[in-house]
């Protein structure tokens, strides 16, 4: 008789964590899924100071309870920016890593300017010249990329008046803003690119001369190398030096 007790006891016991079960699964069935919000994140990868296209981004839904603050819900609000670090596919993108083409300046007004010219960091200047398929290291240099100036001219010798060649660097660390289409000269048949760079303007100016007295060429720079060089000028009696080897490696 007791044993029939306790078997009652544990079919009741089991009954009642059978109905406890039943009713937590069915209230966790019916629960309401979390709200979701647009997020626009990175689809392609977007180098700093390149201006963003639609074809870089896509939207996913996100939990609002992790949203990011400064977050955007749609492609629109973000295409035509300026990218102010490196992203990478699967990146979220947030007000702080962008420039925008509306401003404010300094005396509160605000003024809207062409997209382009927020791709220019503070104290350069955007300076457009003509590089051609060796001189761009056959074109492989992208926007984004960062690279020396070479200069080559002719200086007269002050002391007998004579020509002297050059080549010296008149920038370094330069950041690519753009590379133009190809232009044919059809009469010499030489094809050039137009490379925009950022420069300061003393940097602008002793390239605009290399390019309007001499020849220029870039040096395609590893993007974790900020190493300022401090050669001199080097010209062709260099080559009658016996140390050449060990003093230019």
């Amino acid at each position: 008789m007791q044993r029939k007790g306790f078997f009652l006891l544990a079919l009741i016991c089991g009954l009642i964590a059978s109905g406890s079960m039943y009713i937590y699964l069915n209230q966790a069935t019916r629960k309401q899924p979390s709200a979701l919000k647009p997020l626009v994140i990175v689809k392609k990868a977007i180098s700093a100071r390149t201006i963003i296209e639609s074809s870089q981004l896509e939207v996913k839904d996100v939990p609002m309870e992790a949203y990011p603050q400064g977050g955007f819900t749609s492609i629109k609000d973000v295409q035509g920016s300026v990218a102010l670090l490196n992203l990478s596919a699967g990146d979220l993108i947030v007000e702080a890593m962008l420039e925008r083409k509306t401003l404010q300046n300094p005396g509160g007004e605000i003024s809207a300017g062409g997209t382009t010219a927020l791709t220019v960091p503070n104290g350069k200047r955007a300076v457009a010249i003509p590089i051609g398929l060796v001189s761009g290291v056959g074109y492989t240099i992208e926007p984004g990329d960062y690279v020396d100036v070479l200069v080559t001219l002719d200086i007269k010798h002050s002391a007998d008046s004579q020509d002297v060649t050059v080549t010296t660097l008149a920038a370094q660390d330069v950041l690519v803003l753009s590379v133009g289409k190809s232009l044919v000269d059809e009469k010499a048949k030489v094809e050039s690119k137009s490379y925009t760079l950022a420069l300061s303007v003393p940097q602008a100016m002793a390239v605009t001369l290399g390019s309007e007295k001499g020849s220029l060429r870039l040096l395609l720079r590893n993007p974790a190398n900020k190493e300022i060089r401090q050669d001199p000028p080097f010209t062709g009696d260099i080559f009658l030096d016996a140390n050449y080897f060990n003093n230019y490696k």
